[in-house]
């Protein structure tokens, strides 16, 4: 009974309180507290703050418990900016984790290929996993510094085993990530034309603007009959949409080709903060199979 009489003293409630929260004093009662209130609100400067007080007996100044409260709108404000956060947060998670569904779609043999699996035959392999990997690097280190890569080479080179590493390491810090065919991309946006498509081109087209990396594997292989004016048209537009974004674009056509198989416009800004890496050489499966 007596506890509880002790408990209805709101003076003896508060010097438990700082008990506890001032290691010095948890063993003493030569103390008293108090509340101290319009006190300037270390966020808006208001005196509409509060704070606990305790001064020892025999001293002349009342000292701080911890740091003063804050008034109740800006801890209003700090609750809902945290809040408000969180709802962000798990938005742009769901987004990312929708992204990563549709337009992840890296082909099952290619789930495991690494740099440090990628088998260098010569110079050329070589020189083209080192700029792979500093891509990597510089994409990881820096935003400000990232650009597009453009690897052209005839096939069985390794070009998509290099761009399933850059894939693989980026998206494992939690980047989202794009890789598809440019054929695919395009089928992608051929069947919203059909009636009650699930999706619009612009929806697609947005979409492929959120990525924080895109990679098109296989650019110039889709030219092959078809609306050709439609074809480039669009290829445009999704080259466009990504603009100021890494973008990487892998190619079998040479420079020769590959300007007449997505037109000069496209061809132009493909190289627009672009590195180029050459990946013309021998038969890279075919080097690995004498092995």
């Amino acid at each position: 009974m007596q506890v509880i009489k002790r408990f209805l003293n709101i003076d003896d409630v508060l010097k438990d309180a700082v008990k506890k929260m001032v290691p010095i004093l948890a063993d003493r009662d030569d103390f008293e507290a108090k509340y101290q209130y319009q006190l300037p609100c270390p966020g808006c400067g208001d005196k509409t703050a509060s704070s606990i007080f305790y001064l020892i007996f025999n001293q002349k100044d009342w000292l701080p418990v911890g740091e003063t409260m804050k008034c109740s709108v800006c801890r209003d404000r700090e609750a809902f900016m945290i809040y408000q956060n969180k709802s962000l947060n798990e938005l742009i998670s769901s987004v990312g984790e929708r992204l990563t569904k549709e337009y992840f779609l890296l082909p099952e043999s290619l789930k495991d290929p690494g740099f440090n699996n990628y088998q260098e035959t010569n110079n050329i392999t070589a020189g083209a996993k080192e700029r792979a990997v500093s891509f990597t690097r510089t994409f990881l280190a820096s935003k400000g510094n990232r650009h597009n890569l453009l690897i052209m080479g005839n096939p069985g080179t390794g070009k998509t085993h290099l761009c399933a590493a850059i894939a693989r390491n980026i998206k494992q810090k939690g980047y989202t990530v794009g890789f598809l065919t440019t054929g695919k991309l395009l089928s992608m946006i051929k069947e919203t034309y059909q009636k009650e498509p699930a999706k619009t081109e612009s929806e697609i087209l947005r979409d492929i603007t959120r990525l924080d990396l895109l990679i098109l594997d296989d650019v110039g292989s889709e030219a092959k009959g078809g609306n050709d004016d439609w074809r480039k048209g669009i290829f445009f537009e999704i080259v466009e949409s990504r603009s100021g974004k890494p973008t990487i674009y892998t190619s079998n056509l040479t420079d020769v080709d590959l300007p007449v198989a997505v037109g000069k416009r496209v061809y132009s800004r493909l190289h627009d903060n672009t590195q180029f890496i050459d990946l013309f050489t021998e038969d890279y499966r075919e080097n690995l199979r004498i092995k």
